[in-house]
Protein backbone atom coordinates (compact mmCIF):
# COMPACT_ATOMS: atom_id res chain seq x y z
CA UNK A 1 0.00 0.00 0.00
CA UNK A 2 2.80 2.27 0.80
CA UNK A 3 4.31 2.39 -2.56
CA UNK A 4 1.21 3.21 -4.58
CA UNK A 5 1.26 6.99 -5.62
CA UNK A 6 -1.46 9.47 -5.11
CA UNK A 7 -3.18 10.99 -8.35
CA UNK A 8 -4.83 14.21 -7.45
CA UNK A 9 -7.20 16.18 -10.07
CA UNK A 10 -9.49 19.46 -10.48
CA UNK A 11 -12.88 18.93 -12.05
CA UNK A 12 -13.92 21.60 -14.03
CA UNK A 13 -17.68 21.30 -14.33
CA UNK A 14 -19.13 25.01 -15.08
CA UNK A 15 -21.64 25.23 -13.06
CA UNK A 16 -24.27 27.40 -14.58
CA UNK A 17 -25.83 30.14 -12.83
CA UNK A 18 -29.57 29.92 -13.18
CA UNK A 19 -32.78 30.79 -11.28
CA UNK A 20 -32.21 26.98 -9.94
CA UNK A 21 -28.47 27.31 -9.43
CA UNK A 22 -26.06 28.51 -7.71
CA UNK A 23 -22.50 29.52 -8.09
CA UNK A 24 -19.72 26.89 -7.61
CA UNK A 25 -16.16 26.82 -8.07
CA UNK A 26 -14.75 23.82 -9.39
CA UNK A 27 -14.51 20.45 -8.04
CA UNK A 28 -11.11 18.92 -6.29
CA UNK A 29 -11.36 15.07 -6.74
CA UNK A 30 -8.00 12.84 -5.33
CA UNK A 31 -8.17 8.97 -6.81
CA UNK A 32 -6.00 6.65 -5.06
CA UNK A 33 -3.31 5.65 -7.84
CA UNK A 34 -2.13 3.43 -9.70
CA UNK A 35 -5.52 1.68 -11.12
CA UNK A 36 -4.86 -2.22 -11.77
CA UNK A 37 -5.80 -3.78 -14.51
CA UNK A 38 -9.44 -4.46 -13.15
CA UNK A 39 -10.03 -0.65 -13.28
CA UNK A 40 -10.06 -0.51 -9.34
CA UNK A 41 -8.43 2.23 -7.34
CA UNK A 42 -8.23 2.48 -3.49
CA UNK A 43 -9.95 5.18 -2.81
CA UNK A 44 -11.67 8.54 -4.72
CA UNK A 45 -12.20 11.74 -2.16
CA UNK A 46 -14.56 14.40 -3.19
CA UNK A 47 -14.94 18.01 -1.32
CA UNK A 48 -18.64 18.97 -0.32
CA UNK A 49 -20.20 19.18 -3.53
CA UNK A 50 -23.80 18.18 -5.34
CA UNK A 51 -23.82 14.56 -5.92
CA UNK A 52 -25.96 12.38 -7.91
CA UNK A 53 -27.25 9.08 -6.78
CA UNK A 54 -28.45 7.15 -9.85
CA UNK A 55 -30.94 4.51 -10.28
CA UNK A 56 -30.03 1.07 -10.92
CA UNK A 57 -28.82 1.21 -14.69
CA UNK A 58 -29.25 -1.59 -17.34
CA UNK A 59 -28.33 -2.57 -20.62
CA UNK A 60 -31.08 -1.74 -23.39
CA UNK A 61 -30.35 -5.52 -24.97
CA UNK A 62 -30.08 -8.10 -22.61
CA UNK A 63 -29.57 -11.07 -25.16
CA UNK A 64 -25.79 -9.71 -25.10
CA UNK A 65 -22.61 -11.04 -23.40
CA UNK A 66 -21.73 -9.35 -19.99
CA UNK A 67 -19.08 -7.48 -21.65
CA UNK A 68 -21.09 -5.88 -24.08
CA UNK A 69 -24.01 -5.67 -21.73
CA UNK A 70 -21.78 -3.53 -19.12
CA UNK A 71 -20.56 -1.19 -22.21
CA UNK A 72 -24.95 -0.38 -22.92
CA UNK A 73 -25.52 -0.05 -19.29
CA UNK A 74 -22.32 2.16 -19.29
CA UNK A 75 -23.75 4.49 -22.00
CA UNK A 76 -27.00 4.80 -20.62
CA UNK A 77 -25.25 5.81 -17.37
CA UNK A 78 -23.98 8.60 -19.00
CA UNK A 79 -27.21 9.47 -20.70
CA UNK A 80 -28.64 10.00 -17.03
CA UNK A 81 -25.34 11.89 -15.83
CA UNK A 82 -25.77 14.67 -18.86
CA UNK A 83 -29.16 15.09 -17.68
CA UNK A 84 -27.74 16.36 -14.12
CA UNK A 85 -24.36 18.40 -16.06
CA UNK A 86 -21.82 15.87 -15.78
CA UNK A 87 -20.09 12.24 -17.32
CA UNK A 88 -18.08 9.38 -16.59
CA UNK A 89 -15.13 11.12 -15.43
CA UNK A 90 -17.15 12.83 -12.70
CA UNK A 91 -17.97 9.53 -10.89
CA UNK A 92 -16.55 8.71 -7.75
CA UNK A 93 -18.27 5.76 -6.48
CA UNK A 94 -19.87 2.31 -8.68
CA UNK A 95 -21.52 -0.69 -7.34
CA UNK A 96 -21.30 -3.21 -9.87
CA UNK A 97 -23.58 -6.57 -9.80
CA UNK A 98 -23.76 -9.04 -11.55
CA UNK A 99 -26.45 -12.02 -12.22
CA UNK A 100 -23.29 -14.88 -12.62
CA UNK A 101 -19.82 -14.00 -10.70
CA UNK A 102 -18.32 -16.36 -13.50
CA UNK A 103 -18.89 -12.73 -15.75
CA UNK A 104 -16.86 -10.51 -13.32
CA UNK A 105 -14.01 -10.46 -15.35
CA UNK A 106 -15.41 -9.20 -18.43
CA UNK A 107 -17.47 -6.55 -16.53
CA UNK A 108 -13.91 -6.01 -14.91
CA UNK A 109 -12.50 -5.47 -18.66
CA UNK A 110 -15.25 -3.10 -19.68
CA UNK A 111 -15.12 -0.88 -16.93
CA UNK A 112 -11.24 -1.09 -17.04
CA UNK A 113 -11.45 0.17 -20.54
CA UNK A 114 -14.16 3.14 -20.11
CA UNK A 115 -13.28 4.60 -17.25
CA UNK A 116 -9.34 4.45 -17.74
CA UNK A 117 -7.85 7.39 -16.03
CA UNK A 118 -10.67 8.10 -14.22
CA UNK A 119 -11.36 5.69 -12.49
CA UNK A 120 -14.34 5.06 -9.51
CA UNK A 121 -14.33 3.30 -6.45
CA UNK A 122 -16.16 -0.28 -7.58
CA UNK A 123 -17.74 -2.49 -4.99
CA UNK A 124 -19.37 -5.90 -6.35
CA UNK A 125 -21.73 -8.04 -5.58
CA UNK A 126 -23.77 -11.45 -7.07
CA UNK A 127 -27.57 -10.75 -7.09
CA UNK A 128 -30.70 -11.43 -9.26
CA UNK A 129 -31.37 -8.25 -11.13
CA UNK A 130 -34.79 -6.91 -11.35
CA UNK A 131 -34.79 -6.78 -15.34
CA UNK A 132 -35.35 -10.52 -16.59
CA UNK A 133 -32.12 -11.73 -18.81
CA UNK A 134 -29.81 -8.80 -17.68
CA UNK A 135 -26.52 -10.47 -16.41
CA UNK A 136 -25.10 -6.72 -14.93
CA UNK A 137 -26.71 -3.61 -13.41
CA UNK A 138 -24.92 -0.61 -11.77
CA UNK A 139 -25.60 2.28 -9.45
CA UNK A 140 -23.22 4.85 -9.25
CA UNK A 141 -22.35 8.10 -7.52
CA UNK A 142 -21.01 11.51 -9.19
CA UNK A 143 -20.43 14.90 -8.62
CA UNK A 144 -22.53 16.99 -10.51
CA UNK A 145 -22.50 20.84 -12.29
CA UNK A 146 -26.20 21.48 -10.42
CA UNK A 147 -26.61 23.11 -7.27
CA UNK A 148 -30.17 22.62 -6.04
CA UNK A 149 -31.67 24.44 -2.69
CA UNK A 150 -33.21 20.87 -1.92
CA UNK A 151 -32.83 17.25 -3.52
CA UNK A 152 -34.13 16.79 -7.06
CA UNK A 153 -35.68 13.76 -7.78
CA UNK A 154 -34.63 12.97 -11.71
CA UNK A 155 -37.71 11.06 -13.24
CA UNK A 156 -36.19 7.48 -14.97
CA UNK A 157 -32.60 8.60 -14.02
CA UNK A 158 -31.52 9.17 -10.19
CA UNK A 159 -31.54 11.98 -7.22
CA UNK A 160 -28.90 14.63 -6.78
CA UNK A 161 -28.04 15.75 -3.28
CA UNK A 162 -27.23 19.48 -2.42
CA UNK A 163 -23.50 20.34 -1.21
CA UNK A 164 -24.35 20.47 2.81
CA UNK A 165 -24.98 18.05 5.39
CA UNK A 166 -25.47 14.58 4.73
CA UNK A 167 -27.42 11.64 6.70
CA UNK A 168 -26.48 8.07 6.56
CA UNK A 169 -29.27 5.58 8.08
CA UNK A 170 -28.45 2.10 8.54
CA UNK A 171 -30.55 -0.80 7.17
CA UNK A 172 -33.62 -1.11 9.59
CA UNK A 173 -35.86 -4.21 9.49
CA UNK A 174 -39.62 -4.32 10.46
CA UNK A 175 -40.78 -8.31 10.59
CA UNK A 176 -44.35 -8.56 8.40
CA UNK A 177 -45.98 -11.29 7.31
CA UNK A 178 -44.96 -11.20 3.60
CA UNK A 179 -41.84 -9.25 1.98
CA UNK A 180 -44.41 -6.55 0.72
CA UNK A 181 -46.05 -6.08 4.22
CA UNK A 182 -42.49 -6.40 5.33
CA UNK A 183 -41.31 -3.53 3.42
CA UNK A 184 -44.15 -1.17 4.16
CA UNK A 185 -43.89 -1.55 7.92
CA UNK A 186 -39.65 -0.94 7.56
CA UNK A 187 -40.41 2.40 5.49
CA UNK A 188 -42.75 3.59 7.65
CA UNK A 189 -40.17 3.29 10.94
CA UNK A 190 -37.31 4.83 8.10
CA UNK A 191 -40.08 7.75 7.98
CA UNK A 192 -40.34 8.13 11.52
CA UNK A 193 -36.51 8.21 12.18
CA UNK A 194 -35.86 10.75 9.40
CA UNK A 195 -39.20 13.19 10.92
CA UNK A 196 -36.84 12.20 14.50
CA UNK A 197 -34.13 13.77 12.86
CA UNK A 198 -36.14 16.75 11.44
CA UNK A 199 -35.98 15.55 8.31
CA UNK A 200 -39.02 15.09 5.71
CA UNK A 201 -39.66 12.64 2.65
CA UNK A 202 -38.55 15.12 0.09
CA UNK A 203 -35.29 15.13 1.22
CA UNK A 204 -34.33 11.33 0.93
CA UNK A 205 -31.94 10.88 -1.59
CA UNK A 206 -31.66 6.96 -2.47
CA UNK A 207 -33.48 3.75 -1.01
CA UNK A 208 -31.39 0.76 -0.80
CA UNK A 209 -33.34 -2.39 -0.35
CA UNK A 210 -31.88 -6.32 0.77
CA UNK A 211 -34.85 -8.05 0.02
CA UNK A 212 -35.53 -12.06 0.44
CA UNK A 213 -37.49 -13.94 -1.56
CA UNK A 214 -36.12 -11.44 -4.46
CA UNK A 215 -38.81 -12.17 -6.57
CA UNK A 216 -41.27 -9.61 -4.47
CA UNK A 217 -39.02 -7.05 -5.90
CA UNK A 218 -41.85 -5.72 -8.05
CA UNK A 219 -44.05 -5.78 -4.85
CA UNK A 220 -41.25 -3.73 -2.78
CA UNK A 221 -40.74 -0.88 -5.29
CA UNK A 222 -44.75 -0.42 -5.13
CA UNK A 223 -44.76 -0.28 -1.36
CA UNK A 224 -41.91 2.10 -1.23
CA UNK A 225 -43.46 4.50 -3.84
CA UNK A 226 -46.45 4.51 -1.59
CA UNK A 227 -44.67 5.35 1.34
CA UNK A 228 -43.91 8.71 -0.34
CA UNK A 229 -47.48 9.24 -1.44
CA UNK A 230 -47.04 12.10 -4.49
CA UNK A 231 -46.29 10.54 -7.44
CA UNK A 232 -42.91 10.60 -7.41
CA UNK A 233 -39.82 8.92 -5.06
CA UNK A 234 -35.69 8.73 -5.29
CA UNK A 235 -34.09 6.17 -6.71
CA UNK A 236 -34.07 2.79 -5.55
CA UNK A 237 -31.58 -0.14 -5.62
CA UNK A 238 -32.70 -3.90 -5.08
CA UNK A 239 -30.22 -6.41 -3.93
CA UNK A 240 -31.08 -10.13 -3.00
CA UNK A 241 -30.82 -10.85 0.73
CA UNK A 242 -29.87 -14.71 1.77
CA UNK A 243 -31.69 -14.48 4.95
CA UNK A 244 -34.65 -15.94 7.09
CA UNK A 245 -36.23 -12.31 6.98
CA UNK A 246 -37.48 -10.33 4.12
CA UNK A 247 -36.45 -6.97 3.89
CA UNK A 248 -34.10 -4.46 5.56
CA UNK A 249 -33.74 -1.01 3.88
CA UNK A 250 -31.41 1.94 4.25
CA UNK A 251 -31.40 5.62 3.38
CA UNK A 252 -29.19 8.81 2.27
CA UNK A 253 -30.96 11.72 3.38
CA UNK A 254 -30.04 15.45 2.89
CA UNK A 255 -29.62 16.96 6.13
CA UNK A 256 -30.18 20.55 5.60
CA UNK A 257 -32.92 20.38 7.84
CA UNK A 258 -31.67 18.68 10.74
CA UNK A 259 -33.56 19.52 14.00
CA UNK A 260 -30.18 19.35 15.74
CA UNK A 261 -27.28 21.43 13.65
CA UNK A 262 -23.75 19.23 13.40
CA UNK A 263 -21.28 20.76 15.33
CA UNK A 264 -18.15 18.14 14.34
CA UNK A 265 -17.41 16.64 10.95
CA UNK A 266 -19.00 13.47 11.67
CA UNK A 267 -21.61 12.28 14.28
CA UNK A 268 -23.65 10.22 15.22
CA UNK A 269 -27.37 10.07 16.54
CA UNK A 270 -29.20 7.31 18.60
CA UNK A 271 -33.22 6.15 17.42
CA UNK A 272 -36.20 5.75 20.50
CA UNK A 273 -36.89 2.50 21.12
CA UNK A 274 -33.73 1.27 19.09
CA UNK A 275 -30.53 -0.65 21.41
CA UNK A 276 -27.56 1.39 21.06
CA UNK A 277 -24.56 -1.25 19.47
CA UNK A 278 -20.34 -1.13 20.37
CA UNK A 279 -20.81 -2.46 16.32
CA UNK A 280 -22.97 -0.10 14.47
CA UNK A 281 -24.62 3.25 14.64
CA UNK A 282 -28.32 3.79 13.74
CA UNK A 283 -27.72 7.22 12.16
CA UNK A 284 -24.17 8.84 10.85
CA UNK A 285 -24.54 12.57 10.08
CA UNK A 286 -21.85 14.13 8.10
CA UNK A 287 -21.79 18.02 9.03
CA UNK A 288 -21.39 20.65 6.01
CA UNK A 289 -18.43 21.55 4.35
CA UNK A 290 -16.80 17.73 5.21
CA UNK A 291 -15.50 15.75 2.24
CA UNK A 292 -16.41 12.21 2.01
CA UNK A 293 -14.06 9.37 0.84
CA UNK A 294 -15.48 6.50 -1.12
CA UNK A 295 -13.18 3.46 -0.68
CA UNK A 296 -12.75 0.39 -3.45
CA UNK A 297 -14.65 -2.61 -2.50
CA UNK A 298 -12.26 -3.97 0.08
CA UNK A 299 -11.13 -8.16 -0.04
CA UNK A 300 -9.02 -10.37 1.73
CA UNK A 301 -8.04 -12.51 -1.44
CA UNK A 302 -8.23 -16.04 -2.42
CA UNK A 303 -7.33 -19.01 -0.10
CA UNK A 304 -7.79 -17.73 3.06
CA UNK A 305 -10.40 -19.56 5.87
CA UNK A 306 -13.05 -16.97 7.10
CA UNK A 307 -11.65 -15.93 10.21
CA UNK A 308 -8.43 -14.89 7.85
CA UNK A 309 -10.32 -13.13 5.60
CA UNK A 310 -11.81 -10.60 8.08
CA UNK A 311 -8.17 -9.92 9.59
CA UNK A 312 -6.80 -9.29 6.16
CA UNK A 313 -9.90 -7.34 5.40
CA UNK A 314 -9.57 -4.93 8.50
CA UNK A 315 -5.80 -4.61 8.04
CA UNK A 316 -6.48 -3.34 4.38
CA UNK A 317 -8.94 -1.20 5.72
CA UNK A 318 -6.54 0.06 8.33
CA UNK A 319 -3.92 0.74 5.36
CA UNK A 320 -6.54 2.30 3.00
CA UNK A 321 -7.83 4.55 5.69
CA UNK A 322 -4.32 5.97 6.71
CA UNK A 323 -3.57 6.34 3.01
CA UNK A 324 -6.66 8.51 2.65
CA UNK A 325 -6.05 10.98 5.40
CA UNK A 326 -8.86 9.24 7.91
CA UNK A 327 -9.32 6.67 10.25
CA UNK A 328 -11.50 4.08 12.05
CA UNK A 329 -12.78 6.55 13.84
CA UNK A 330 -14.46 8.96 11.26
CA UNK A 331 -16.28 5.53 9.08
CA UNK A 332 -19.51 7.17 8.01
CA UNK A 333 -21.23 3.67 6.37
CA UNK A 334 -20.34 0.43 6.05
CA UNK A 335 -22.16 -2.50 3.84
CA UNK A 336 -20.43 -5.65 5.09
CA UNK A 337 -21.34 -8.56 2.17
CA UNK A 338 -21.31 -12.36 3.63
CA UNK A 339 -21.71 -15.45 1.71
CA UNK A 340 -21.49 -17.35 4.43
CA UNK A 341 -23.88 -17.12 7.61
CA UNK A 342 -21.26 -18.24 10.54
CA UNK A 343 -19.07 -16.04 9.52
CA UNK A 344 -21.01 -13.04 10.82
CA UNK A 345 -20.03 -14.10 14.27
CA UNK A 346 -16.49 -13.50 13.43
CA UNK A 347 -16.97 -9.81 11.85
CA UNK A 348 -19.05 -9.47 15.17
CA UNK A 349 -15.91 -10.05 16.84
CA UNK A 350 -13.35 -7.76 15.04
CA UNK A 351 -15.06 -5.28 14.42
CA UNK A 352 -15.41 -4.84 18.66
CA UNK A 353 -11.38 -4.99 17.85
CA UNK A 354 -11.14 -2.07 15.39
CA UNK A 355 -14.01 -0.10 16.09
CA UNK A 356 -14.49 2.95 18.61
CA UNK A 357 -17.62 1.08 20.39
CA UNK A 358 -18.83 4.87 21.11
CA UNK A 359 -18.88 5.69 17.18
CA UNK A 360 -19.21 2.63 14.71
CA UNK A 361 -20.35 3.95 11.66
CA UNK A 362 -23.64 3.11 10.14
CA UNK A 363 -23.85 -0.52 8.62
CA UNK A 364 -25.79 -3.27 7.22
CA UNK A 365 -24.44 -6.71 7.10
CA UNK A 366 -26.08 -8.73 4.10
CA UNK A 367 -26.20 -12.30 3.07
CA UNK A 368 -25.29 -12.74 -0.32
CA UNK A 369 -24.88 -16.13 -2.77
CA UNK A 370 -21.33 -15.07 -4.03
CA UNK A 371 -19.51 -11.60 -3.18
CA UNK A 372 -19.20 -11.08 -7.24
CA UNK A 373 -15.43 -11.90 -7.13
CA UNK A 374 -13.83 -15.32 -7.44
CA UNK A 375 -12.77 -17.27 -4.00
CA UNK A 376 -13.78 -14.35 -1.89
CA UNK A 377 -16.15 -15.01 1.01
CA UNK A 378 -16.49 -11.67 1.88
CA UNK A 379 -16.34 -7.81 0.70
CA UNK A 380 -16.15 -4.64 2.28
CA UNK A 381 -17.82 -1.23 0.94
CA UNK A 382 -17.15 1.71 2.89
CA UNK A 383 -17.52 5.85 3.63
CA UNK A 384 -15.32 7.55 5.79
CA UNK A 385 -14.72 11.19 5.83
CA UNK A 386 -11.20 12.77 7.01
CA UNK A 387 -9.52 13.55 10.13
CA UNK A 388 -10.15 16.84 11.45
CA UNK A 389 -7.47 19.64 11.20
CA UNK A 390 -5.30 20.95 8.64
CA UNK A 391 -5.61 17.76 5.74
CA UNK A 392 -5.55 19.48 2.48
CA UNK A 393 -5.22 16.41 0.88
CA UNK A 394 -4.79 12.52 1.28
CA UNK A 395 -1.30 11.15 1.79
Amino acid sequence: MHKMLIAFGVLALGWPATAQTLEKPAVSLVRRAPVDASGRVAFVRVEDAPLYFSRQVFAREVSLDARAQTEQAIDRFGEDLAKVGANLESVLRLNAYVADAADTPLVEAALAARFAGHAPAVTWASTPLTVPGARVAFDGVAVVSRAPAGVEWIEGAGAVLPAGAKVFVSGQLERGDDAAASVRRTMEGLHRTNNHLGLAKRDVVQVKVFLQPFTEHQAAVREIAASFGDGASPPVIMVEWVSAEHAEIEMIVAGASLRSVPTEALSFAALPGKTISPRFSHVAIVAAGTPLIFLGGIDAGPGLEPREQWKRIFERLGSTLFEAGSSFRHLVKATYYLEASPARGVLNEIRATYYDPSRPPAASAVGVRRTGLPDRAFQLDMIAVPLPGPNPGAR
